[in-house]
């Protein structure tokens, strides 16, 4: 029993107690807000009944049915795989069937916010539940569960207020205090107020409260000013420094970037560069068709030389070379009368000539050589074995699925990780062993199996001589029918 609990509160544990042996097993209890209806409950949970499986659940406004159905069966069924698809209880039902849990205590603190469907399930559990099960449900109102039992709980009386407030307050006023007498009375007998007591709040204090003096009001109001200011030239300088960076970066981007100056060649290099380019291109072309190619771009390699930076690559053999090749272009209008007096003495039409000549070279070179017939054999690529075949996975879902629904197996093992169930399987090395692979809540789960078994009673022989190692994890009988519907639904999910 809780260490703090008032002679009428154990009472009231005891009644609740006597109302479940008597056949009730759906128990409401019923009272004002303040009442300490979550310690009763609280109380109830942990002194009564130590063999149940027991679940505590406070609702909330936000709580949601299905968080409530999974806290329940967690709390009753040793790794239950719930299914939200289901009610609670058929979830119930389905998975004593499995495992049986044995005798249950449920309480729900804040019955309030309990749906229609969820009263519906807790009424039906209690009537046709397989074993012992006690539902204890906390609400504000009576009625608030139509078929069960409500029982009030009353506000406590001024003596046991006074021995509740002695029990969390060390120093308590003489029961003549009128301050205190009076605040007893105004409670009600509801403890969450008798709680709310304190002694410092409910004391006359004749000692005036200390006023400032002048010459503190003149330091504070000094102080008051200094940090005012300083905080205005923060502002202003912060001010002044933004202006400054935005004009440093319009600076910046006002200012054009100097491009070089274009390196100016003699008409005498740029014609002896492409000379020796041109000699070895027409000794790579071996075709006197490809260097009259090669040669009719020499007035374009020229006006490239003189124009450009760098020297463009191609023949520079002109028709009429210029008389001053001594003599360095040292002004923009000498190019420009150079270059309209051999563009109106020669129009070619530029081309690339490596191109040419490599093109030259790749016919000629077609041309020589016979053309080739391969006459070999296609050489078959070996598959290696088995390649077309699927490799095959730990479950043997498409077994279970051909078996007969009637059929009974014996679940060893049910687990989240592949690795352990192979493992499992490696070390015990039983025969007869079946995996199945299901889908729940997202989640792959993988169940280790003895199977098949006609009836129930070899399935029960067979369970008999497992090893004992085997034995202490609680293995389970199993239809084979559960197993199909379990794989149909992942596949549903999938």
């Amino acid at each position: 029993m809780q260490s703090q609990i008032l002679p009428s509160r154990a009472a009231l544990v005891d009644r609740i107690a006597m109302q479940f042996e008597y056949g009730q097993n759906l128990i409401c209890l019923v009272g004002n807000s303040g009442l300490g209806k979550s310690y009763l409950a609280e109380s109830f949970i942990t002194d009564k009944y130590p063999e149940f499986n027991k679940a505590f659940v406070k609702l909330g406004a936000h709580t949601k049915d299905t968080e409530l159905v999974q806290q329940l069966l967690e709390n009753s069924f040793r790794a239950p795989l719930v299914d939200h698809k289901l009610s609670l209880a058929e979830n119930f039902f389905v998975l004593y069937n499995e495992q049986p849990c044995g005798p249950c205590l449920w309480v729900i603190d804040g019955a309030r916010h309990l749906s229609d469907e969820l009263i519906q399930e807790l009424q039906l559990l209690a009537k046709k539940a397989p074993d012992t099960l006690y539902i204890l449900a906390t609400a504000q109102a009576p009625k608030m569960l139509p078929e069960a039992l409500d029982i009030h709980l009353e506000p406590l009386s001024l003596i046991e207020s006074r021995r509740l407030m002695a029990m969390f307050f060390q120093e308590l006023p003489p029961q003549e205090d009128p301050i205190f007498s009076t605040f007893l009375h105004e409670a009600g007998g509801n403890p969450s107020i008798l709680l709310e007591w304190q002694q410092n709040q409910h004391q006359l204090t004749l000692k005036s409260k200390p006023t400032l003096s002048r010459k503190q009001l003149n330091l504070f109001l000094g102080a008051f000013v200094v940090i005012t200011t300083l905080f205005l030239v923060a502002v202003v300088y912060q001010k002044d420094l933004t202006d400054l960076l935005r004009m440093q970066r319009d600076v910046a981007a006002a200012q054009v970037e100097e491009l070089p100056e274009p390196t100016v060649l003699t008409t005498q290099e740029a014609l002896s560069d492409n000379d020796k380019l041109h000699g070895e291109e027409a000794v790579a072309a071996q075709s006197s068709d490809d260097i009259q190619a090669v040669q009719q771009h020499d007035v374009q390699s020229i006006l490239g030389a003189l124009t450009v930076d760098h020297p463009m690559q191609g023949d520079n053999q002109t028709s009429e070379p210029e008389k001053d090749s001594g003599n360095e272009i040292a002004s923009g209008d000498d190019t420009n009368q150079i270059t309209d007096q051999i563009t109106g003495q020669v129009t070619v039409q530029v081309t690339d000539a490596p191109t040419v000549v490599a093109q030259a070279l790749t016919q000629e070179t077609a041309a020589e050589e016979p053309e080739a017939t391969d006459t070999r054999e296609p050489i078959e690529t070996p598959q290696p074995a088995g390649a077309s075949e699927q490799p095959g996975g730990l479950s043997d879902n498409t077994w279970f699925m051909a078996q007969d629904s009637n059929a009974w197996t014996i679940q060893l093992l049910a687990v989240t990780d592949q690795a352990v169930a192979q493992r499992y399987v490696a070390q015990h090395k039983l025969a007869q062993i079946r995996i199945a692979q299901v889908k729940r809540n997202n989640k792959d789960w993988w169940f280790v199996t003895v199977a098949p078994f006609a009836t129930l009673d070899d399935a029960k022989q067979a369970r008999a001589n497992l090893p004992q190692a085997v034995l202490a994890g609680q293995p389970f009988f199993k239809r084979i029918v559960q197993i199909k519907q379990q794989i149909q639904q992942s596949q549903t999910q999938k």
